[in-house]
């Protein structure tokens, strides 16, 4: 039977088939072009029956095709092209210049004495999308799924977190309605959950802290938090405590504020512990002073003494020994100055303070007839020891009597990435290269002061650190680091 004979009328039967049929020989001589394929490809049936199927499309000349063809020639099972893996195997563009997707079956067909290849391409574009689209709605419910069970997980632990803690944590609403507590605030004010939601967060606070609450609740509805503020709670026996209260507004998905979480920390035994560290500096700057006194009148007799020895004698043994008792008579004294000194360092808390107008009160009492002060600071506030003042004193102070020429000090601020950076410089002589360090050291010092080792431990006390860094004869540069937890700007 011929090959004519098998298809009809110029493969006119297979017109009717929504799908791309194409017969080939052996030798890859097209047979048959259906009109299916013809549309898909804009290529008419009469320029591809009878050429070489291979030339038109060059990739089924690779091996990959070849082999797997070549068994269907054999009268081998039928072949399976995926649309996975082959999803083009006759190239063939949608309107919108996407290539269809396609699934390709080669099965042999009988001519005779041997076998043709029959290649039906289905188009499966639209279920490729619809694949693809469900897969990516699974994607998204398993991500989902996956981020639920986390938000969930983390839920739990927080949940846990908040009922363990000893701190109380209350929920309240915008107007100061209380909405949840935790087990450590039924502890801390005494009273049961179910006795207290729907109160008004009034019923906690003692009469003498009644402003507390109109303050607190305007920051909330601002969207501002606090952090460490210390007031006073009562319980619901009465009985008042002091607390260190942190407050957060709360906000919902639509960035509006719905509530606050306020967490409270019992600092009774703090204070009292405080207040007894107070008390027992206090006896011991009182004894410290008293006896500070007393030896430097002893002091003061002493060297009336060796003034009247020196009137005695003219022996160079004796007078000698005169000279080295006078200057041990004044290391003593040195070293009751070094006490006085330093005996306010760390004994109240640090606290934060108006830099601009702490560097202002610190010059003051200077004489100033020579030298002109410039403060160009930002209204900033810097947590340290209530002495900070004193720092910026001596700062200035040295730098007058010290700076030789000086006739400007600047004061100035500069803020880094992680950092804050206060500067003070003058115009004077500057601080000699190797002495840099050694000026920040007890055994350093000019006239009567141990000013710059005293102003290190001060700044100390919170983290803050000095260094100076001016150039030699251009002038004294002091950088005053202060890391970002201790300063902030002034609201």
């Amino acid at each position: 039977m011929s090959d004519r004979m098998i298809y009809g009328h110029d493969g006119d039967p297979y017109d009717m088939l929504p799908v791309g049929i194409i017969v080939i020989r052996e030798d890859y001589t097209v047979l048959v072009w259906n009109d299916c394929i013809a549309h898909w490809t804009g290529i008419p049936r009469k320029t591809m029956v009878g050429t070489n199927l291979r030339e038109r499309f060059p990739h089924l000349d690779k091996p990959l095709y070849l082999t797997r063809i070549e068994q269907v020639f054999s009268g081998g099972p039928a072949v399976i092209f995926s649309s996975r893996f082959h999803p083009h195997f006759v190239p063939a563009t949608l309107q919108n210049g996407e290539l269809r997707v396609q699934s390709t079956t080669v099965v042999p067909v009988v001519s005779g004495d041997r076998f043709l290849a029959m290649i039906v391409i289905e188009d499966i574009t639209d279920l490729s999308r619809q694949v693809r689209a469900f897969r990516e709605m699974r994607n998204v419910a398993e991500r989902e799924l996956e981020e639920r069970r986390k938000a969930e997980e983390k839920a739990q632990r927080l949940a846990a977190i908040v009922e363990s803690t000893d701190d109380g944590i209350i929920g309240m609403n915008p107007d100061g309605t209380i909405t949840s507590l935790n087990s450590g605030a039924e502890r801390l004010y005494g009273y049961p959950a179910e006795e207290v939601i729907g109160q008004p967060l009034s019923i906690l606070v003692p009469e003498q802290q009644s402003d507390d609450l109109p303050y607190i609740l305007s920051r909330v509805r601002k969207g501002e938090s606090i952090s460490h503020y210390q007031t006073q709670r009562k319980t619901k026996e009465g009985k008042i405590f002091d607390i260190s209260l942190t407050v957060s507004p709360i906000r919902n998905a639509e960035d509006r504020i719905t509530g606050a979480s306020s967490i409270a920390r019992d600092i009774t035994e703090t204070r009292h512990m405080e207040e007894a560290l107070r008390q027992a500096n206090k006896k011991l700057s009182l004894l410290n002073s008293i006896t500070r006194h007393d030896i430097l009148n002893q002091l003061t007799g002493l060297r009336s003494y060796i003034e009247l020895m020196k009137e005695c004698t003219t022996e160079p043994k004796f007078t000698e020994y005169i000279r080295k008792g006078e200057q041990a008579a004044d290391n003593i004294r040195e070293q009751l100055e070094f006490m006085r000194s330093y005996q306010d360092i760390g004994v109240k808390s640090p606290a934060w303070q108006n830099l601009p107008d702490t560097v202002r009160t610190a010059v003051r009492p200077l004489d100033l007839r020579a030298v002109t002060i410039v403060i160009e600071l930002p209204q900033i506030e810097v947590f340290a020891d209530p002495l900070l003042m004193r720092v910026f004193y001596n700062l200035a102070e040295n730098a007058i009597r010290h700076g030789e020429t000086v006739r400007t000090i600047r004061f100035r601020f500069a803020y880094g990435q992680d950092r804050g950076i206060l500067v003070c410089e003058d115009d004077g002589v500057g601080v000699p290269e190797g002495v840099k360090e050694q000026i920040f050291k007890r055994e350093y010092f000019k006239h009567t002061g141990f000013g710059l080792y005293l102003s290190r431990e001060i700044l100390s006390i919170t983290g803050i650190s000095i260094r100076e860094t001016g150039e030699p004869g251009t002038g004294a540069r002091f950088e005053i680091v202060i890391p970002p937890v201790a300063y902030r700007p002034v609201c």
